[in-house]
């Protein structure tokens, strides 16, 4: 790896975990706190819902470019299951917003350019899609 490979990888880790911190903020009043390093967590009913963050396409493993992409999971499992995470719920890459366009789940770490954008719409999801099928969930 060279010095330029290196420099991209660090520059996009502090993006990364950035838009996580601020991400903690804004869904802490929906009552998840983070339990990893990329998953939130909440406990309503004897249901864990949980809503995992993971560095997509070009911005996973050695960066090419300062692009850091989002994808957001969506997984929900009894509070006394055991073994790993199952993400049997939604996942953004699929997820269409009211007039059917995809969320805008990137930004550039280097610049922070249309980096309050994916984080309002990291939030939007959650409200759209996470949040609902949560509640199915439930039921």
């Amino acid at each position: 790896m060279d010095i330029s490979e290196t420099s991209k990888t660090k520059i996009v880790k502090v993006g990364f975990d950035r838009i996580c911190k601020d991400f903690s903020a804004l869904i802490l009043p929906l009552g998840f706190s983070k339990t990893k390093a990329r998953d939130w967590c909440r406990i309503e009913n004897g249901q864990v819902d949980v809503i995992h963050l993971h560095r997509n396409g070009v911005s996973y493993g050695s960066p090419i470019n300062y692009s850091v992409g989002i994808r957001v999971h969506f997984a929900t499992h009894a509070s006394d299951a055991k073994g790993p995470l199952a993400l049997n719920g939604p996942s953004s890459d699929q997820l269409k917003d009211s007039k059917g366009y995809g969320y805008h789940l990137r930004f550039n770490a280097h610049s922070w350019s249309t980096y309050d954008r994916c984080l309002a719409d990291l939030v939007r999801v959650t409200n759209d899609h996470g949040l609902p099928w949560f509640s199915q969930q439930k039921t």
